[in-house]
């Protein structure tokens, strides 16, 4: 037996929607094929990455189908191949599209009828294999796909966001290896932030929220800002804050950091002179001396499975 899923790439932690707030993308996508194997209660994993870890305990997608197995009681062995689209270490969510891939093509497999909220449970905790935590936007976005608010992680609660506005997302990814960069990228975050801060963090996520519900790009452009986990953060990417500025003055809808970074996440109209703010990012990453890709897309559906025979 065998089956197939899935899963788009995701931008998280949506202006000062960290752990919140999350989109899906068009601009990657990862790919998993599970099959039962003879070796009862073996999980193997298979990729077309030589960099992605085959330790079980290691990979995303191996920890999910893990948990999964265990719960349901399941002790049939697993193949896992992960057709590996998503980049690694840019915060566009690459370890957990596969994990959302690999519960979604189980699902199929063994017909178990996971809803969407057991499929991001199952996935979050995938993620820890990659980040050292179970976070949940990432994986949310790509199981339900457009734009999500997570309410709650116990149980897991997801709601996904009205989006009455019509717009563009163009990413902004330096390249170059980061190996842990999101567990790193968590760790630096302060345990305590001053309640002025607080306030106005939750008039940002309030103002993105309307925004995207009124479709109001001004609302949306305010809401993409955040006093505490990109500043806390802001050694990580210091290209960010420069390219969000010439985002700002070529009139884009509005600027973040994407996930955990150094991607940075433009949302553009018709209005925006997009190939000025490439222009410009360019420049602004040689000053870095960063070599900057860039990607369009567009908000993207959830995670697909199907079974193959």
């Amino acid at each position: 037996m065998s089956a197939k899923a899935e899963a788009y790439s995701s931008s998280a932690n949506l202006g000062p929607g960290f752990d919140i707030l999350s989109m899906a993308h068009n601009a990657f996508k990862d790919i998993v094929i599970a099959k039962t194997i003879k070796e009862k209660g073996r999980i193997i994993i298979r990729s077309n990455n030589p960099k992605i870890p085959l330790d079980v305990e290691k990979n995303s997608a191996g920890l999910a189908t893990k948990i999964l197995l265990q719960e349901k009681g399941i002790d049939e062995g697993v193949e896992i191949e992960i057709k590996k689209g998503i980049p690694f270490g840019l915060g566009l969510g690459s370890s957990g599209a596969s994990s959302v891939a690999a519960i979604a093509a189980i699902n199929e497999l063994f017909d178990l009828k996971l809803d969407e909220e057991e499929m991001v449970r199952y996935s979050m905790l995938g993620e820890q294999a990659s980040s050292g935590s179970p976070h949940p936007d990432n994986v949310a976005a790509s199981v339900y796909g457009g734009i999500v608010a997570v309410t709650s992680v116990s149980p897991v609660k997801v709601v996904k966001i009205p989006v009455n506005i019509d717009f563009k997302i163009l990413l902004i990814s330096p390249q170059g290896e980061r190996e842990g960069k999101t567990k790193k990228a968590r760790e630096i975050l302060p345990n305590k932030v001053d309640l002025s801060l607080y306030v106005k963090n939750s008039r940002y996520l309030a103002s993105l929220l309307l925004g995207f519900s009124k479709g109001d790009k001004y609302l949306i452009r305010q809401g993409l800002n955040d006093e505490i986990v990109e500043v806390a953060r802001e050694p990580l990417y210091p290209h960010y804050r420069k390219i969000k500025e010439v985002a700002i003055q070529n009139d884009a809808i509005g600027s973040c950091v994407s996930g955990a970074g150094p991607t940075v996440l433009v949302l553009y109209d018709e209005n925006t002179n997009v190939e000025e703010i490439k222009k410009k990012s360019l420049e602004i990453c040689k000053e870095f001396t960063l070599t900057c890709d860039f990607t369009t897309a567009k908000l993207a559906g959830g995670v697909k499975g199907e079974r193959l025979n």
